[in-house]
């Protein structure tokens, strides 16, 4: 008897009983539902793409996890009506505050750190599973709902498609396809190794350490978060949501690594003696030891395969860089995987997602290697240069605004730039260029970000003439201003070209760039 169309028999595998089942079809299988997979979710839905979502575990995680919710992912946030919620849901960072030998070296005020730049100048202290439960509601609100305790077993990676065999929440066997499939799948991601995508890089031979306890301490008394000096290395106490409540991250001292398994309370005995301030954790709620890595794949695409997040790259945990990186990840290939799949651009645009993102974790891992390095460094120079003279450079860093408008893009990631994608045609206006995230001022009274919150190619004009006629194969948001803002440093009319994702194209007064620069899909 002929099997119904859309039935697909699997394949005689030893751990794969053969059955039949009813082929389901979508357009962009995820794997991975932690920050980055949920956020790739969120943006496809935005532009109306059919996907699922899969993932093994049985929900959102409820450790803690990354901390720190940086300004650009803020901006993306708000682009889905989330970022009040997150504000709403954590906590301002205030003032870092730097110690050494017991004493206060320096402070940081950082509540407005970026002020002028962002529309969130500040970096939010918001848990990780709060960000993903924040993400999957607002998945579930739009209609797609996590389908949890599903594990990809394989796929095939052809050139129409991508098939993929999965165990349900029931421990059925079930089967998709789908055009496209994105491993957001974490460090040991399971489609990177299916794919034969190499994790080349390097792993810290000392052991660190992060917890959350209840701490008693006169630390507590501001919420600050601390940053306390100590010999070979360095402890961060950062304010949670709860009275009292502490992450705490460090180093683990070597001889009680070489011991084995250590606990808490054997680092903390270490750590109260080095930092010489009245410290005590009456109350233990999570701790664990890791090694850090700093690794990064050769290609973030092979066929109708892609990688996002710590599946892509991972790096030491300097500027809480990772979790933000892997959304900023999603949002980059959101668009682009949309455009296509809805005939708006050819297939080569999803080639610049790699050109883009790896070019971009290159020059981070980077960073974050030369930050961590100081920071946790062992050697007598890095130790003098932490205990003596690096509060110092903090604090004159903080206090000069010449200097802080150069440390918060980096930190934030709003100073990201993609000056040499294919997508980006060279110009400039004052010191704003093409590549560049688009700046961020007030405009008539209104942030200009509230006018930029279409999920489409957008065509700015500044300027008092009226507005040329500009032919675009794409469907364009058409803007139109008077007012020239400062940050151009212009007098004369010109026009900004806007990606889906709020970057410059082309900015200038040339129509004939503009128009190519809508064509470069």
């Amino acid at each position: 008897m002929p099997l119904p169309i859309g039935t697909v028999c699997w394949p005689n595998l030893k751990k794969w009983p053969r059955a039949c089942k009813m082929e389901k079809t979508t357009k962009v299988i995820i794997a991975g539902a932690g920050p980055t997979g949920l956020a790739l979710a969120c943006q496809l839905l935005r532009y109306g793409i059919d996907l699922i979502i899969l993932d093994k575990n049985e929900s959102t995680t409820y450790l803690s996890k990354a901390m720190v919710v940086h300004a650009r992912t803020l901006e993306i946030f708000d682009e889905m009506g989330l970022a009040d919620k997150a504000v709403a849901e954590g906590q301002i960072a205030q003032q870092f505050t730097i110690l050494s030998h017991g004493k206060t070296q320096g402070q940081m005020k950082i509540g407005a750190f970026g002020k002028g730049l962002s529309p969130f100048p500040f970096a939010l202290i918001l848990e990780q599973s709060k960000t993903e439960q924040l993400l999957a509601k607002h998945l579930s609100e739009l209609g797609t709902n996590v389908q949890w305790k599903s594990e990809i077993v394989r796929f095939d990676n052809t050139g129409d498609g991508v098939t993929v065999f999965y165990k349900d929440g029931q421990g059925n066997e079930q089967v998709i396809k789908g055009d496209y499939l994105v491993g957001c799948d974490g460090a040991a991601s399971p489609v990177r190794h299916q794919i034969g995508l190499t994790f080349e890089g390097d792993t810290q031979e000392r052991t660190f350490f992060v917890a959350d306890v209840k701490m008693e301490s006169p630390l507590t008394e501001d919420k600050d978060a601390w940053f306390v000096m100590i010999e070979k290395g360095f402890v961060l106490f950062f304010p949670m949501a709860g009275e009292k409540h502490y992450r705490v991250i460090g180093s683990v001292p070597e001889d009680l690594a070489k011991r084995g398994k250590a606990t808490f309370a054997d680092i903390a005995t270490d750590l109260i003696s080095q930092a010489e301030i009245p410290l005590e954790f009456p109350e233990e709620y999570w701790f664990s030891t890791y090694r850090v890595h700093s690794r990064m794949v050769e290609s973030f695409s092979k066929g109708r395969c892609f990688i996002a997040g710590d599946a892509a790259h991972i790096h030491t945990p300097a500027g809480g860089q990772g979790m933000n990186t892997g959304i900023q990840d999603a949002y980059n290939l959101g668009w682009k995987l949309a455009f296509v799949l809805q005939g708006k651009a050819n297939a080569r645009l999803l080639d610049t997602y790699d050109e883009e993102r790896r070019t971009n974790a290159v020059n981070l891992l980077k960073t974050t290697d030369r930050m961590f390095d100081i920071l946790a460094g062992t050697s007598w120079l890095t130790n003098i240069f932490r205990l003596y003279l690096f509060p110092k450079l903090i604090k004159f860093a903080t206090e000069t605004p010449f200097i802080n408008k150069r440390i918060f893009p980096t930190l934030s990631q709003i100073g990201i730039s993609y000056p040499d994608s294919p997508l980006t045609i060279e110009s400039s206006l004052g010191k704003t260029e093409a590549g560049d995230r688009m700046p961020w001022f007030m405009i008539n009274g209104e942030s200009i970000y509230d006018k930029l919150m279409e999920p489409a190619y957008k065509l700015l004009y500044f300027g008092n003439e009226n507005v040329a006629e500009v032919t675009s194969s794409v469907p364009l948001s058409k803007l139109s201003f008077s007012e020239i803002p400062d940050p151009f440093e212009s007098h004369s009319d010109f026009y900004i070209v806007l990606r889906p994702d709020n970057y410059i194209a082309y900015i200038g007064k040339d129509l004939t760039k503009v128009e190519k620069a809508l064509k470069l899909m």
